[in-house]
């Protein structure tokens, strides 16, 4: 179901960033292949096949080429740009900070966010008929590359980096399972799941199951977790009267393994540690108290829907508890 979640979503932003794209093609917001004015100031050769120009532009006269709204950014009436250019006409020039925001646009969908590539078609006297490069479907290009490539490109790099940490650290968890320490956790956390969970009998499997679960949660073992998760759903469906609809245990131990209580959230810090962070285990207090938070919340509000929302499909489990 997730996967065609992802699906949708990916298909939705390729809908909307070509539908954005065919609205400025229609509308010719960036002018593709029209010539800006550029006043020349002065003029040096740079070298026998390069060429410099200090021009300028009127902000009137951008408003005049381009929809006066992509102007408003402008903070002078005259742009001042130094253009460099070659005896193919190739051209360029940087960008202004108070630049209009269309250039900003051009210039980032041309691949160089400070810098804007074009063309000189003309050279009057005093004047240069600057075009720029064509921009089109810049919208659609940037989901595609900055969006889907690049997110799959980092997706994989964390990943890899992830190996080394993660193999640490579950070893080292492995051997506190060995020893004994998620049985002991278990064994202290049974009181308050009796109480918790009072249509599941103290001794059934289930039981063991779902505190094998939350310590393994509590001590950052994820994918160790997921298994003893599995299973504890498995055990608490025998106990479920109505097949194909959750019982309050079943909806509780949801609720408490989905925001269960996190001492070592051992998968983030690695993620951080991958990413360059100086610090990775500062989150250790924080994830801390903020799952405690998270667990309480969860807890009132399944309890106020199991008060107020009742079902009546605790009979089986009392019934295998007096027996």
């Amino acid at each position: 179901m997730l996967n065609w979640i992802w699906l949708g979503l990916i298909v939705i932003a390729i809908a909307v960033a070509t539908g954005r794209d065919i609205s400025e093609l229609s509308q010719d917001r960036f002018r593709n292949d029209k010539a800006i004015p550029l006043t020349i100031i002065s003029s040096k050769q740079i070298s026998p096949d390069h060429y410099s120009s200090d021009v300028i532009i009127l902000k009137s006269q951008l408003k005049n080429f381009y929809d006066p709204s992509d102007i408003h950014s402008l903070s002078s009436d005259t742009v001042h740009l130094a253009i460099e250019y070659s005896g193919n006409n190739a051209a360029s020039f940087s960008l202004p900070a108070d630049a209009a925001g269309i250039w900003q646009d051009m210039a980032s969908a041309q691949g160089d966010e400070k810098r804007m590539s074009g063309k000189i078609t003309d050279r009057e006297a005093g004047t240069l008929l600057f075009t720029p490069e064509p921009v089109k479907f810049r919208i659609l290009a940037k989901v595609a590359n900055d969006g889907l490539l690049k997110s799959a490109e980092t997706a994989v790099t964390i990943s890899l980096g992830l190996i080394g940490v993660m193999a640490l650290w579950l070893g080292i968890m492995k051997i506190a399972e060995a020893a004994g320490l998620i049985t002991l956790l278990a064994r202290m956390a049974k009181p308050i799941m009796v109480r918790l969970f009072p249509d599941v009998p103290p001794e059934h499997p289930a039981m063991g199951a779902m505190l094998s679960n939350m310590a393994a949660n509590f001590l950052g073992l994820s994918n160790a977790a997921t298994p003893l998760g599995l299973k504890a759903m498995e055990e608490l469906n025998k106990l479920n009267p109505n097949a194909g609809t959750a019982t309050n245990a079943m909806c509780m131990f949801l609720t408490i393994n989905t925001s269960a209580i996190t001492l070592i959230p051992a998968t983030v810090i690695a993620i951080r540690l991958s990413l360059g962070s100086k610090t990775p285990t500062d989150i250790i207090i924080p994830t801390f108290i903020a799952t405690i938070i998270a667990l309480i919340c969860g807890v009132l509000f399944n309890r106020f829907i199991q008060r107020f929302f009742p079902i009546n499909n605790g009979v089986i489990a009392r019934k295998e508890r007096s027996d």
